[in-house]
């Protein structure tokens, strides 16, 4: 039943729609049958002769897999190169977030389409969330993902289709602002302790006047560049900044 679907991911043509559509029609049968249960007030058996018996979660879950692994591979955990992760986004954008458009309308025709977006939320947003947590992030690294993310959260692709009412994927859409908001702590925490490290290498240097003309810096470039993604961000940018060299002069 499951190989068919990764096959359909993989695939380049509507060969697999018949088959998909039997295995819309499976899960229908089944929450069918789940209600007829509860109705009668009869605690649930199986309603298959199929393993293992919970067809929906285990179509997300081999959903997942198949997309998870069309994912581009992004270097080590090690790897702190802006221009990679540029690539990187760039790659997520121009060839794995349309391979999952391009097939959206199999899935759609399968009765499967709220399903299908679901896990497309799903992968995308655990990958975001890799992304972020990695070590060694630094701030202008921070601030590709947040603005990319946001991008994401904002366009019209198939983690945001017309064709599904606005109660069925507020979820999944409150997923992927939810690793966009993530990000932005991490941005902040990694502000932080950039500015606090150019502080100290600053006043090491021993002279007011420079020291003072490193601060203005830190604090310009920082906010100025968050003032690209929003006005918002580069506020908080901003006061995360003037609370370490506070802290820091205390």
């Amino acid at each position: 039943m499951w190989t068919v679907v990764g096959e359909a991911l993989t695939g380049n043509d509507r060969t697999f729609l018949e088959p998909l559509k039997s295995v819309g029609e499976s899960l229908k049968w089944e929450k069918q049958k789940e209600a007829e249960w509860l109705v009668n007030g009869q605690e649930m058996e199986s309603v298959s002769t199929w393993s293992p018996n919970f067809w929906r979660k285990d179509l997300e879950e081999n959903l997942i897999q198949s997309m998870t692994a069309q994912i581009p591979p992004f270097g080590s955990s090690a790897n702190t190169d802006e221009t990679a992760l540029k690539q990187h986004l760039n790659q997520l954008e121009m060839a794995f977030l349309p391979s999952l458009e391009h097939r959206r309308d199999v899935f759609k025709e399968a009765g499967l389409l709220i399903t299908y977006t679901h896990c497309c939320h799903t992968s995308l947003s655990c990958h975001l969330s890799t992304l972020t947590d990695r070590n060694h992030l630094s701030f202008s690294q921070c601030l590709l993902i947040y603005e990319w993310g946001l991008k994401i959260y904002n366009s019209e692709t198939c983690l945001r289709p017309r064709q599904i009412p606005q109660h069925s994927f507020s979820l999944d859409v409150q997923c992927l602002m939810w690793i966009v908001l993530k990000t932005e702590e991490k941005l902040l925490a990694v502000t932080q302790k950039e500015v606090e490290n150019a502080l100290k290498e600053a006043f090491d240097i021993g002279k007011p006047p420079c020291a003072d003309a490193a601060v203005i810096q830190i604090l310009t470039e920082k906010t100025e560049t968050a003032k690209r993604v929003s006005k918002s961000l580069s506020e908080k940018v901003e006061a995360v900044c003037l609370e370490e060299c506070l802290r820091f002069l205390e």
